[in-house]
């Protein structure tokens, strides 16, 4: 019998970046727009350093996610980013090239949930709104 181990995708774990956290995620991620340093208002900190066209996420095993789209949550609690998977090849490379991805704050660490993947962008599209 074969075993094959499929990714955990309801696991909460530390991610690569200090004081980060992921839930949802195949593998771990370093985030780069992240805030350095916790402070009072760290989660509008993080929202404002979000650009778009800049690197959301990274690692060594998949592409980059690029920002595409950017928005606070109901009373500035979390933030909603879209993302487009760098390289033309992201599909072919097992890897759909949409997700959209919450950040929340709690107990001191920035918390990345990613709530899905998507073939198309109209579908993300219509999960961002």
């Amino acid at each position: 019998m074969i075993d094959i181990k499929m990714p955990d995708f309801n696991r909460i774990e530390m991610a690569f970046t200090k004081h980060c956290m992921q839930s949802g995620w195949s593998s771990k991620y370093n985030f780069p727009c992240c805030p350095k340093e916790i402070e009072e208002n760290s989660l509008e900190t993080y929202f404002n350093n979000l650009k778009v066209g800049s690197v959301f996420a990274f690692n060594d095993h998949s592409p980059n996610l690029i920002i595409l789209k950017v928005a606070q949550g109901e009373n500035n609690s979390s933030i909603l980013v879209m993302c487009e998977r760098e390289g033309t090849l992201c599909e072919w490379e097992g890897f759909l090239p949409w997700s959209i991805i919450e950040i929340t704050f709690e107990n001191k660490l920035f918390v990345h949930s990613n709530l899905g993947s998507y073939f198309e962008k109209n579908d993300a599209d219509k999960h961002f709104a």
